[in-house]
């Protein structure tokens, strides 16, 4: 798949299959997010937005809840820039660079601190999402994109 454009996704891990997940659909400050079973519901939804120029090397994009659906709500962040940290729901925005793989998917790296630091789920087991340090070729750290709408318009 080619890098995603603006839109609302379904994001998969490749390990084990399991969405990105909104735990609960809860926008609560602190709300894990975690690997879950797809099962078409909107807490598995992601607004996905460019942050950077058209035609840009730079793969820099924003993930937020789509909980609202007012094209973005939320994000996700950690406590710490530390392996093995979890990943939870924030109101504040963080920026993630999507580094393509040979087979169309990504690893998903944090912009800010550690940029050794990715997007993990360690097992079926545990499934909580979390950061860890970038292992070559871990399936564990790839992410699929599943483009499912544009974004809505605008409106006043």
């Amino acid at each position: 798949m080619p890098f995603p454009v603006d839109g609302v996704y379904n994001i998969r891990n490749v390990s084990e299959g399991l969405m990105l997940d909104l735990t609960n659909n809860s926008t609560a400050q602190g709300n894990q997010i975690q690997g879950y079973a797809d099962n078409g519901s909107v807490a598995q939804q992601w607004v996905v937005k460019r942050q950077n120029e058209p035609g840009s090397p730079n793969k820099t994009i924003s993930i937020q809840s789509n909980n609202e659906g007012y094209n973005g709500n939320g994000c996700f962040a950690t406590a710490r820039d530390d392996s093995d940290e979890p990943v939870v729901y924030t109101s504040q925005t963080f920026l993630v660079d999507l580094v393509a793989r040979m087979d169309d998917t990504f690893t998903i790296s944090f912009t800010l601190g550690n940029e050794n630091l990715v997007l993990s789920i360690p097992s079926k087991h545990d499934s909580a999402v979390k950061i860890e340090n970038y292992v070559e070729g871990s399936s564990r750290q790839q992410w699929e994109f599943k483009w499912l709408s544009n974004l809505q318009p605008i409106r006043n």
